[in-house]
């Protein structure tokens, strides 16, 4: 069953995700990966419903990404990835 709701709060995680951990290639991507790195790694209220809303046990997605589990390449296809920087 396709859940709209819950597809754009698992593409708000993702692009969390891939802004943590892709390369640094401008300023803006340096302020994107500082902040989104700050906001996973605090494991704030806003964060786990985020992953609560996404379907994923927010313990679990920060730990995996806190350990260094979660590179941009397992986040997102490069298909993907080229679409969002397009």
């Amino acid at each position: 069953m396709i859940c709209p709701e819950r597809n754009l709060w698992q593409a708000a995680l993702l692009l969390a995700l891939y802004d943590a951990t892709r390369p640094i290639t401008s300023a803006e991507a340096r302020r994107n990966k500082s902040d989104a790195h700050a906001w996973i790694k605090s494991g704030r209220k806003d964060f786990r419903r985020v992953c609560e809303w996404a379907g994923f046990d927010p313990d679990m997605v920060r730990d995996a990404y806190l350990s260094g589990l979660v590179r941009v390449e397992n986040v997102l296809t490069q298909k993907q990835i080229s679409r969002m920087v397009a």
